[in-house]
């Protein structure tokens, strides 16, 4: 029985790293008595997988990882089971019984939607004024290429950021908030606080021009979901129910 999991990331534990995450989840499941199947070989582990990883600091409204059981369960109780189990922080929005075939998560997932709000500060890190993210959206839209450097584990590339966003447009009822629409994968996807950084540097709102990262400034990110295309049309991992 392979089981799709829907989890929440939130303020109190968006600190912790992803591996320390996939630790949590791991033992939360062992707690809550979840029959899940682990792998062969020396050095068993429990067979499940995760989408991409959260940034350290960013919060989440939907997360996933799929596990594999050695059983079958009723869903409500593996819910209430797991939640009883996992730390404050970390919720089981949903579960649901995916195909064995399923591919996995991390090939599906195509695009991520963030949410996000950034203060200048002023020296005593308090809140010096809003961005002006109508002058930072003009001067991205009117930008062709905005070339910067990505960091991978083996190397750093230069890819043209404009290719990793979908989307980017001011929030109708909050204009102090900015919704992203970014693509995910292997293939031209960028950070959410890179965008940031790109877009304000292009509409001179940066504290310091020349600065590399936005220790300058406060930012919150939060992802509000993760998404693939079928029949043309983006649907999230929850679509994949098998009944």
């Amino acid at each position: 029985m392979r089981v799709l999991l829907e989890y929440t990331r939130e303020e109190r534990v968006k600190y912790i790293s992803h591996l320390d995450l996939m630790r949590s989840m791991q033992r939360a499941i062992r707690r809550a008595g979840i029959p899940i199947a682990y792998s062969q070989g020396f050095n068993p582990h429990p067979v499940m997988a995760f989408t991409s990883a959260l940034s350290v600091g960013v919060t989440s409204e939907r997360e996933y990882a799929d596990i594999v059981l050695t059983e079958s369960m009723s869903i409500a109780v593996l819910k209430e089971q797991l939640n009883h189990a996992l730390p404050k922080g970390i919720t089981l929005r949903e579960a649901i019984v995916i195909d064995e075939k399923t591919p996995s998560l991390m090939s599906l997932i195509e695009r991520a939607d963030y949410e996000l709000r950034v203060d200048l500060l002023d020296k005593d890190q308090t809140r010096q004024a809003e961005i002006d993210w109508n002058k930072a959206i003009e001067a991205y839209e009117n930008t062709a290429e905005i070339w910067i450097e990505k960091k991978s584990k083996k190397r750093v590339s230069t890819v043209n950021l404009k290719d990793g966003v979908w989307d980017i447009r001011i929030d109708q009822e909050n204009p102090s908030l900015v919704h992203l629409e970014m693509k995910l994968g292997n293939k031209g996807s960028v950070k959410p606080d890179s965008v940031i950084h790109a877009i304000l540097k292009l509409s001179e709102q940066l504290p310091n021009p020349e600065a590399e990262d936005l220790s300058d400034l406060r930012v919150s990110i939060n992802r509000t979901g993760l998404y693939f295309q079928r029949n043309g049309k983006w649907i999230t991992p929850l679509a994949l129910k098998k009944y």
